[in-house]
């Protein structure tokens, strides 16, 4: 078990669009708080903000029985890697900044890792287009190249049984999440998994964007002599082998935490 207020070292700056490999794990922690508070920037950015809802977690490469969350009621703009936390698996906080986090979000996250351990990051956060378009209880149609990324790899969970506080809303979601890389809660929002925080985090972007084509499409489409043509599932399959890969999706993210970084002089990475 990691220290009691254990403190992430400060990591050297990495730039480029492969994912780096690092022999000493604090190194890669180091790396990986920098990278979750500029997701969580690029969000607050794209206005992902409702309240203090919201969170993104990872697995700490140092101690794997705990993980990292961002501190409740800051806004995702303001954070920091200095202000991050990490939490035990028995949900108490062991290092970092030690603030208050959400602790029943905690719960939920903790048992999908648990579930999914081949991910090393889950984001969720109440976007408006993807908590709008949830009420369908469907997956966005391939209406894009871009919707290709996530070719038969969004699950839904058809229900909404009130506020999750426990492990028992985590493993309902994990089991209707399967191997898939998103699952649309319906009348919530999406959740997205990813071997980075840069993954996952992007992978919400996307879903975002696909909701909001969605939403505005179908509106569209009532139009007279409108109608939609959406990619064929062969189609898009094929683009899905070619372009959705986590290499290929870590690079997606990296225009947007550099410009995170360059907004904020770099404050962000320490």
């Amino acid at each position: 078990m990691t220290t009691t207020n254990s403190k992430p070292q400060t990591a050297p700056r990495i730039k480029g669009l492969d994912i780096p490999t690092f022999t000493d794990p604090h190194d890669k922690r180091a790396w990986m708080l920098q990278h979750m508070a500029g997701v969580l920037r690029v969000f607050g950015r794209k206005g992902f903000n409702e309240g203090c809802a919201g969170h993104v977690t990872i697995v700490d490469p140092v101690d794997p029985s705990s993980y990292w969350i961002n501190p409740l009621g800051v806004h995702f703009s303001m954070i920091s890697a200095s202000d991050l936390v990490q939490v035990s698996s028995e949900g108490k906080a062991i290092g970092g900044s030690m603030a208050a986090f959400n602790e029943p979000g905690f719960k939920v996250h903790s048992a999908l890792h648990k579930a999914r351990p081949d991910v090393e990051a889950i984001c969720h956060a109440h976007s408006f287009y993807a908590r709008t378009y949830s009420v369908f209880g469907t997956e966005p149609e391939m209406m894009s190249q871009d919707s290709c990324l996530v070719h038969n790899n969004v699950a839904i969970l058809d229900s909404y049984d009130g506020v999750g506080l426990d492990e028992v809303e985590g493993e309902k979601v994990a089991a209707a999440l399967g191997d898939k890389m998103a699952v649309i809660l319906q009348n919530h929002g999406v959740m997205t998994f990813g071997k980075t925080v840069d993954e996952a985090g992007y992978l919400h972007i996307l879903l975002e964007n696909m909701c909001k084509a969605q939403i505005l499409a179908n509106a569209a489409a009532n139009f007279p002599g409108a109608s939609k043509r959406v990619i064929s599932d062969k189609i898009a399959k094929s683009a899905f082998n070619t372009i959705s890969n986590p290499k290929s999706l870590y690079a997606s993210m990296q225009p947007d935490y550099e410009l995170e970084i360059y907004l904020t002089n770099g404050a962000l990475l320490n």
